[in-house]
C-alpha cells in the first residue's frame, strides 16, 4: 500500500484499472469542482472509500503539505510487492536492480521506466533514504510507475544480507569498481545496487557487495547521470560476452 497525492496523480490513479484504490483523502475546505469534482466522482463511480480532512491531518498523511494539493489517495498495485516475495521467484533468471539514496524524483522515475522496459525482474526500493513516489515520480515514469515490478523495504541492508543467504550474488555499481560491467559474468541470481546521484554507494552498502563493477567511459568523462547508468546496468545482460 502506497499513498499517492496530488490532483492530477490521483486522478490518474483512480481511473487506472489495474490499481486498487483504497481510500481517498480530501481536505474537507476546498471547494469541490474542477478537478477535484472529477475526484470525487470517479471514486464515487469505483466505490472507494472517501475520507474527509483538516488541511493539518491531510498533511499527515501525504507527508507532502506544500504539493499534495488537497487530496491523497492509497493505492496498491498487482506490480508492487514487499522484498521477501523476490525471495518466492521461481523463474531461472532472477536479476534485480536496487536503489542505495536516489533522492531524485525525477531520476527514480525515469529508473523505473527503464526497468518497466527492461528483462530485469525488478527494482528493489528502501523507504528510507530514496525520494517517495510522488507526482514527480509519476511524471518522471512516463506512465510506467504502475506496470514495473517495484519491490519495497525499509532499508537496504536487511534484504541484502537474507538475498545473499538465498544465493543471490550483489553488485554494487561504482566509478572504482575493478570490473567493467561488459566484463561482468552474469549468474543466474544477482542484485545490483546503484548508489546517491552525488555520492555513490553508501561504505556500508559498498562493503556488503560481492563485487564493485564500473561502466567503461571515454574522453575524460568520469560519471553518467545515474538514471543513464541504470539503462546500462538494467540491459547490461543482453550484451555480455
Amino acid at each position: 500500500m502506497l499513498t499517492l497525492y496530488g490532483r492530477k496523480p490521483v486522478l490518474e490513479a483512480i481511473t487506472n484499472v489495474d490499481l486498487q484504490p483504497w481510500r481517498l483523502h480530501v481536505d474537507k475546505q476546498l471547494p469541490r469542482n474542477g478537478i477535484l469534482a472529477e475526484i470525487l466522482s470517479a471514486a464515487e463511480r469505483h466505490d472507494i472509500e472517501i475520507s474527509w480532512h483538516t488541511r493539518q491531518s491531510l498533511s499527515r498523511i501525504s507527508r507532502n503539505s506544500r504539493q499534495d494539493q488537497g487530496v491523497a489517495l492509497d493505492v496498491q498495485s498487482p506490480h508492487w510487492s514487499h522484498w521477501q516475495q523476490l525471495l518466492d521467484l521461481s523463474e531461472p533468471e532472477v536479476r534485480v536492480l536496487a536503489l542505495n539514496r536516489i533522492t531524485n524524483p525525477q531520476n527514480l522515475g525515469m529508473i523505473i521506466r527503464t526497468v518497466a522496459a527492461s528483462p530485469l525482474s525488478g527494482l528493489l526500493i528502501p523507504r528510507t533514504g530514496c525520494a517517495k513516489i510522488d507526482g514527480l515520480v509519476i511524471k518522471a515514469s512516463a506512465g510506467t510507475l504502475f506496470k514495473a515490478p517495484l519491490y519495497f523495504c525499509d532499508e537496504l541492508m536487511a534484504p541484502l544480507s537474507a538475498l545473499a543467504e538465498h544465493g543471490f550474488v550483489t553488485v554494487g555499481l561504482a566509478s572504482g569498481g575493478s570490473i567493467a560491467i561488459n566484463e561482468l559474468t552474469h549468474t543466474n541470481r544477482s542484485l545490483m545496487v546503484l548508489g546517491n546521484e552525488t555520492n555513490g554507494l553508501d561504505d556500508d552498502i559498498a562493503d556488503r557487495c560481492d563485487q564493485l563493477v564500473r561502466i567503461p567511459l571515454r574522453d575524460g568523462i568520469d560519471s553518467l547521470n545515474v538514471s543513464a547508468a541504470a539503462a546500462v546496468a538494467a540491459f547490461s545482460s543482453l550484451y555480455a560476452g
